[in-house]
């Protein structure tokens, strides 16, 4: 990706070569015409020098001499083939280059001891691949100069007035939807962000008003069935002890406690986010996360091998990370509980701990997971065994509070979850 300052350049700079090249033959035509112009003035120049100052001193006994001593300037005998009077252009051979070049020739009549003659004025024209080497060199120079000043002016005006529009893009970047702080953005006169300062303010509130609002009714929504729910709970204890209940009614109770228990740990794991979101566990304490690891997988051994799959842990060092405990156990109790609850009987679960990462391998489904979904709330990561889709939700969470990495990968048929502890 291009910033706007270096695709406006780039098109400049496409244009400006663009339009240098095809202005070059015409520079190069019109400064031919002008040095042939000035020529042409030198020469009659000189014509009219020599009338003034040599013409009436001269003899036709000193003809010879000056004319060995005058290339440039000669007196010829007089013939009316001369186009007397005006400009002409013939290719001459000259001495100095050893080659026929253009000369720019003039010729007048004059008289001397009372016969006339016709005086000859020339000179030698710039060759035309000469003064196309030296436009060139000109022109490119030329080139460079402007390219250069105009990318710095466009360099500085660009800075200057694309300014704001920098700040409210950090701004943006740094703002955090859960921390509901809404940035304040410096004050601009350019009308167009202005606007857009205004538009993402008022977008922003909206959003943190209706995150707000969200979060109060999960958080109302989990409080408030918590005891419906426990009352459910009870009374589904005292019917499963009646003996005179018959095998189609203990059934249906039997079924009606597995949706009680699924509704329980739903509105445990909500009011679990919501807390989370509110920031309401902020006391952290230095824990040896390898230590609380084995003493959490004394339960899921018994519970893994209840279920048919082979647990197998490998804890190479001790890992000392700052967090809040009950998060720490709740982020170790969900991965592997999630990696139980999605396997299958004959399977396995191996855990490691390298270095600062913590890794999680599971047997289970053939397919991959959506890397894009898997951590988003209600994505259940599998259909054969109902969930409610939080517990991977949750572990995210608890990663982005604490400043941890956690992510997904599958290799070999193997559903891979780590969690990287970055120590300070």
């Amino acid at each position: 990706m291009r910033s706007l300052l270096s695709k406006s350049s780039g098109q400049f700079l496409i244009f400006t070569s663009v339009v240098m090249m095809c202005c070059f033959p015409l520079f190069f035509y019109v400064m031919k015409n002008f040095y042939a112009k000035d020529l042409d003035e030198l020469i009659k120049f000189r014509s009219e020098h020599f009338v003034e100052t040599n013409n009436s001193t001269l003899k036709i006994s000193d003809i010879d001499y000056w004319n060995r001593f005058n290339e440039d300037m000669k007196i010829l005998p007089y013939e009316n083939s001369y186009p007397l009077n005006k400009v002409v252009q013939k290719s001459l051979f000259s001495n100095v280059e050893n080659h026929e070049i253009d000369y720019r020739i003039y010729y007048r009549k004059i008289s001397i001891e009372g016969k006339p003659y016709v005086f000859m004025s020339q000179i030698a024209m710039i060759e035309s691949k000469d003064l196309f080497r030296m436009l060139g060199v000109q022109y490119l120079l030329f080139f460079v100069i402007i390219v250069i000043g105009l990318l710095g002016i466009q360099f500085v005006l660009s800075r200057c007035l694309w300014k704001p529009f920098y700040n409210s893009l950090n701004e943006i970047e740094d703002f955090n939807l859960e921390k509901g702080e809404i940035p304040e953005f410096e004050k601009t006169t350019t009308t167009e962000f202005a606007r857009l300062n205004g538009n993402l303010t008022k977008l922003m509130e909206e959003n943190v008003a209706s995150y707000k609002q969200q979060k109060e009714f999960t958080e109302n929504a989990s409080h408030e069935l918590q005891t419906p729910l426990a009352v459910f709970q009870s009374q589904l204890d005292l019917l499963l002890q009646d003996n005179s209940l018959n095998e189609s009614q203990m059934n249906v109770i039997e079924s009606l406690y597995d949706v009680s228990s699924r509704l329980t740990r739903l509105n445990k794991n909500l009011l679990l986010l919501s807390r989370i979101d509110n920031s309401q566990f902020k006391e952290t304490i230095t824990i040896d996360f390898s230590q609380l690891l084995e003493r959490q997988l004394t339960y899921f051994k018994e519970l893994a091998s209840n279920n048919g799959i082979t647990l197998s842990a490998n804890i190479q060092n001790a890992l000392e990370i700052t967090a809040n405990k009950v998060l720490l156990e709740s982020l170790i109790n969900n991965l592997i509980s999630n990696a139980i609850r999605h396997n299958y009987s004959g399977g396995f679960i191996h855990i490691e701990v390298n270095g600062n990462t913590f890794q999680i391998g599971n047997s289970g489904s053939k397919t991959p997971l959506d890397k894009e979904k898997v951590f988003r709330r209600f994505s259940r990561t599998s259909e054969e065994r109902k969930g409610n889709g939080l517990g991977l939700s949750i572990i995210n969470q608890i990663c982005k509070l604490h400043g941890w990495e956690v992510r997904y990968n599958y290799k070999d048929e193997i559903h891979c979850f780590y969690v990287n502890f970055y120590l300070e």
